[in-house]
């Protein structure tokens, strides 16, 4: 969150002191930019989350391949799987939005587990892929045709562990109207975006406005997304919905520029 007064724009840092110590700081505009918080992965248990060995999300996945240790990822994994939509798309988990990057990510990290263990078997388990970004469909089609990913469309009835520590991944497959069951080295959710929590004291103190999917209410959802319901209070990215990136920097130039406009009214 970053509050601007008529000439003076405090630092972030002094906008985090405010929120820590409570102290009142008179601005006449407030960015609120309080993004999201990534899906409680252990709330879909029947994917086995936090309880067999080999089973991580798609962040713990990114902090592996950026060097981060992690025993749950084996040493060379002969079969790897990605499970779309963990906490998205879902009324039983609270989030009925799509999570907009999920996809494109899976696929990304599908390709880079292929090109560090080219003789893994590397499957995607989806509903649907909603690949929308210039070029997204063609890193998909590469991702089949150079890389040799499957893409299996129907959702993983059932994750289970077998008596040598291996993930075994029931799942029907739509398109050829058939069941399947896999054993896997390594299991991947691919946990959504779901509303920060943390802005709910905000939501209280401003009088804020929160909409359906819980996360903050626009002033209108096509017209005017940067907008709240309170004068001088604006959004920008993904603390009203669930955002890429090229997205959010464009909110936030919006953001800007309408805070400019408005201090000068």
């Amino acid at each position: 969150m970053c509050f601007w007064k008529h000439r003076s724009i405090p630092s972030v840092k002094r906008a985090r002191e405010f929120l820590s110590n409570g102290v009142n700081i008179a601005a006449k505009a407030v960015l609120v930019a309080s993004g999201f918080q990534l899906f409680d992965a252990t709330k879909k248990e029947e994917y086995g989350y936090g309880v067999y060995d080999h089973v991580i999300t798609n962040a713990d996945l990114e902090a592996w391949m950026n060097g981060e240790k992690d025993k749950r990822v084996p040493r060379s994994p002969k079969a790897v799987g990605f499970v779309h939509c963990v906490g998205s798309r879902d009324l039983k988990a609270g989030n009925s939005q799509c999570s907009k990057v999920c996809c494109m990510t899976a696929v990304k990290q599908a390709i880079e587990m292929k090109e560090r263990f080219g003789n893994a078997e590397v499957y995607c388990f989806y509903m649907d892929l909603r690949l929308f970004g210039k070029k997204y469909e063609d890193f998909y089609i590469n991702a089949q045709r150079d890389f040799g990913v499957h893409f299996i469309r129907g959702r993983v009835s059932e994750v289970s562990e077998t008596i040598d520590g291996r993930v075994q991944v029931k799942a029907e497959d739509t398109l050829l109207g058939k069941p399947l069951k896999v054993q896997l080295d390594l299991l991947v959710l691919m946990a959504g975006m779901s509303c920060n929590t943390q802005t709910q004291s905000l939501v209280n103190q401003a009088k804020l406005e929160i909409d359906s999917d819980g996360f903050l209410k626009s002033e209108d959802n096509i017209y005017n997304i940067i907008g709240s319901n309170r004068p001088g209070i604006f959004y920008a990215g993904a603390c009203t919905g669930t955002k890429t990136v090229p997205e959010t920097v464009a909110e936030a130039r919006a953001a800007a520029l309408a805070i400019h406009n408005y201090l000068n009214e």
